[in-house]
Formats: C-alpha cells, sequence, structure tokens
C-alpha cells in the first residue's frame, strides 16, 4: 500500500486500476471546482486557461472546462494554450501574445508549475501588460513565494487555490525531540539526519566527502522547515 502526500491526479481516484494507493489530498477535479465557482463569483464569463504540457496541466485544464461546461454560470473559454515541456522565453512570450488577441478576456486559469509560472509572468512584464491579466492559480501556486519572486508586481491580484490546512498539535514538538538515539525504528532517519545537518555518521554509506561527524544532539524548532503535505500523510500512518 502507499500514501501519497501530493498526487493529485484525478485518474489515482479509479480504484480498479489502484486499489492499493490512498491519499491524503483531494484530486485535481476539485480545486478545478473550487476556480468555476471563483470565476462565476467574479462575475466573470469570458476567460482563457493555460497549462503545462502533461498530466497535472492538461488534465487539471480538462477538468476545469468540463465543470466549466456544467455549470449555469456561462463561462465562456476564449483559448486555451499549453507551455510545451522543452519551452524558451518565446513560448511564453507567444503565449502572451496570443492572450492578447482576446483582449477582453483578461481572467486566465493557469494549471501550470510553478517554474512556467514565473514564465507566463515574467512575458506578461516583458509585454507592458503588467495589470492587465487577472490571473486564477491551481496549488502549484498556492502560497508560494517561489513563482512570484521579483515579479509580485505582475501577480498583483492573483487568486490561488491552496488545499485546506491546520496545525498538528504537539506535532512539531514531537518531531524535534527525534534523535538518532530514540528514533532508531525508523530506517531511514539515519539518512534524513546527514542531510538536514550535513554531516556523516561513523557508519553511513554516504559518498559526499564531509569532514563535519553528525552528533546525537536533537533538532532546534527553528531549524525545521515544513511541508504540511508530507505531515498530514505522517499523521494519517500513525493514527
Amino acid at each position: 500500500p502507499q500514501i501519497s502526500y501530493a498526487s493529485t491526479a484525478p485518474e489515482l481516484s479509479d480504484d480498479r486500476r489502484y486499489d492499493f494507493f490512498s491519499r491524503v489530498v483531494p484530486p485535481d477535479s476539485f480545486q478545478a471546482q473550487a476556480m468555476v465557482d471563483i470565476v462565476k463569483a467574479m462575475g466573470w464569463t469570458y476567460i482563457s486557461t493555460v497549462a503545462s504540457e502533461g498530466s497535472y496541466g492538461e488534465k487539471g485544464v480538462n477538468a476545469f472546462q468540463q465543470l466549466s461546461r456544467e455549470s449555469a454560470g456561462g463561462i465562456c473559454i476564449a483559448q486555451s494554450l499549453k507551455i510545451p515541456h522543452n519551452h524558451k522565453q518565446e513560448n511564453f512570450d507567444k503565449i502572451i501574445r496570443l492572450l492578447l488577441d482576446t483582449r477582453y478576456a483578461r481572467a486566465v486559469v493557469l494549471f501550470a508549475s510553478d517554474e512556467d509560472i514565473r514564465g507566463i509572468l515574467n512575458a506578461s512584464k516583458r509585454a507592458d501588460q503588467v495589470g492587465h491579466f487577472l490571473w486564477v492559480g491551481s496549488d502549484s501556486w498556492g502560497a508560494k513565494n517561489s513563482p512570484i519572486h521579483q515579479l509580485e508586481e505582475a501577480a498583483m491580484g492573483a487568486v490561488t487555490i491552496l488545499p485546506k490546512r491546520a496545525t498538528i498539535a504537539g506535532f512539531d514538538a514531537y518531531f524535534t525531540s527525534r534523535t538518532l538515539e530514540n528514533n532508531r525504528r525508523n530506517v531511514w532517519f539515519a539518512e534524513y539526519w546527514e542531510e538536514n545537518f550535513n554531516c556523516k555518521l561513523m557508519s553511513s554509506s554516504k559518498k559526499e566527502d564531509t569532514s563535519r561527524k553528525c552528533t546525537a544532539e536533537g533538532m532546534h524548532p527553528r531549524a525545521l522547515i515544513e511541508n504540511n503535505e508530507i505531515r498530514f500523510a505522517v499523521y494519517r500512518r500513525t493514527i
């Protein structure tokens, strides 16, 4: 059995094909529905979509298109564009030019990787179209800073989707109290310890040369960088 913390592909909901697979995040059809609801709430009836090439982007946009057709909001999709895998700067510039061909479709639904989102925002800036587009981003954008770093002006006013998160009482205290001595049952913990503290254990098979030897001291809470999606997967497995 496998429990995934971030796999959102809709096809993974097929129990006949993936009967040993579980996940702690909803499939992309849920955020596609949220995007439809946002578009309707804003009163936008003429929009465009942009997707990264691949399962995540294309199937996410397909779900949005299907749900928008089924809704009673009268949403008309002006253009549905795709960012190729092996993209270059001119690919993003072309997408912005195409979006400007339907200028009144200012709202743009983005199902794209954070790298592709940066490419789109940069292209809009190069085209001097900052403030023209109204971006609706999927969870690959969410609350991340990386897609918009130094592009904040181009991203101004964007609405992004993120799975609901909450703090699990006691998790930080428990995790930061784990040491090499009290967490031997976790067969991957020693490897994590070496990676996290950039050190090497006496019994290590780590190939990278480092003069720093690992100690048994615990982790400081301020050194903990969390991925909340993983945390919920661990929590689900332990209960």
